[in-house]
């Protein structure tokens, strides 16, 4: 047997136990490497955060500033809208008429603003087809009857307007498409006719019946025969206005034929469609207007086969008028990464010299949201006219509206 001299024990044993220390040491040192890796990605996370946070709170901050300072600028040219629709006697303009050659009209450039632009219109809104006009007939069904089961021969009315123009546009017509929306805008729950809708016609849908004036055309909508395709295409055309007077005797706002589109005319023509609207287009094509119904109903005497007596029987003062008292202010107010929409319907009925903002509707477009318009050019209406003395005649009677492609 070998006997190993105990320097070599000792020698052995010191060798295992520092490669032991050796070992343990480096262990521990990864492991302080990682949790330094890790406290390290728990602090940028920490701070990524706070700053996103920061980051946020700037933006938000930064967003309801400009929004404020946009609003402030659309009520500034709110008022200066009011203050050009005013009419005081002795000014250059008529008080009694309104057309597209008044400074309301005129098509306004760009207002730019410190980091942004302004840029809007004034429409009248009597050159529209009033759909709140159908309550005139609540009180009088008699004559919604008459009207709807004359076509040809008999006086223009509210309704016969409209059953002309669905035609124009080349929409199914009913009697019901005149009939519901009587139903819809009357205070009772009775039909008008067999061909009306009330509350249990609509339980299926399910939907309530307004029973009241409309305060949106959109509206139009919701009721019994009409689809929401249909009502975007008839919107450039429409508005929902208050009445004068009270029941039983409701007045309906009258159309203005110095600033009504063309196809809007074809619709009062009726039967005189043609002669009807050349006769207005005609005057107003050459920067003129009527400076009342009375001048129209002369001018129509050369052109049509009917006296200025039969033209007001046909044409009644109730249903065409050559002024105009609601009007609506579009607006849009871009600053910074905001973009601010507003219209405003504007009432000058009790005081043309100071009118009153009878509505406002203020809204913030995100950025993400396409512009969807929807142009007159939609609706399947012959407007047109000959090559250059089209582009000639519409550029120089264009209105703002027309040109923002409200």
């Amino acid at each position: 047997m070998v006997t190993q001299p105990l320097g070599y024990f000792l020698e052995s044993s010191l060798s295992r136990m520092l490669n032991s220390v050796i070992h343990r040491s480096m262990k521990q040192d990864g492991v302080a490497l990682l949790a330094a890796l890790v406290l390290m990605l728990g602090i940028v996370m920490v701070l990524g955060n706070i700053f996103y946070r920061h980051q946020i709170d700037v933006s938000q901050a930064s967003n309801a500033a400009l929004s404020d300072q946009a609003f402030l600028l659309a009520l500034s040219v709110e008022r200066w809208a009011r203050q050009r629709l005013s009419k005081t006697e002795g000014m250059d303009e008529d008080t009694d008429v309104d057309h597209h050659g008044e400074n309301w009209a005129q098509a306004v450039p760009m207002l730019p603003v410190e980091g942004g632009l302004i840029r809007g219109c004034l429409l009248d809104l009597q050159g529209r087809i009033n759909v709140n006009n159908f309550s005139v007939y609540a009180e009088d069904p008699d004559s919604l009857e008459t009207e709807l089961s004359t076509f040809l021969g008999g006086s223009i009315g509210i309704a016969s307007m409209w059953r002309n123009f669905l035609i124009l546009a080349d929409f199914p017509v009913t009697p019901a498409r005149m009939s519901t929306i009587v139903d819809w805008l009357d205070s009772d729950s009775e039909l008008v006719n067999q061909w009306g809708a009330e509350q249990p016609d609509y339980d299926s849908l399910p939907r309530t019946v307004s029973n009241t004036p409309m305060s949106d055309p959109t509206e139009l909508a919701a009721i019994a025969g009409y689809g929401v395709v249909e009502v975007q295409y008839l919107l450039p055309y429409i508005t929902a206005l208050p009445l004068a007077g009270t029941s039983p005797k409701l007045l309906p706002t009258t159309i203005n034929i110095n600033t009504a589109p063309e196809s809007i005319l074809r619709a009062l023509g009726g039967e005189f469609s043609d002669a009807f609207t050349a006769a207005i287009l005609d005057i107003r094509d050459e920067g003129g207007y009527f400076e009342s119904i009375e001048a129209l109903y002369q001018d129509l005497e050369g052109s049509l086969p009917i006296s200025p007596g039969d033209a007001a029987k046909f044409w009644p003062s109730t249903l065409i008028d050559v002024r105009s008292d609601f009007f609506q202010l579009y607006l849009e107010v871009l600053l910074g990464d905001i973009e601010l929409r507003l219209k405003s319907t504007i009432d000058r009925r009790k005081n043309k010299e100071n009118p009153v903002v009878m509505a406002r509707e203020v809204f913030l477009v995100p950025d993400v949201v396409q512009e969807l318009k929807v142009g007159a050019e939609s609706l399947t209406m012959d407007e047109s006219k000959d090559g250059a003395e089209k582009q000639i005649n519409s550029y120089r009677i264009q209105t703002a509206c027309e040109a923002l492609g409200v």
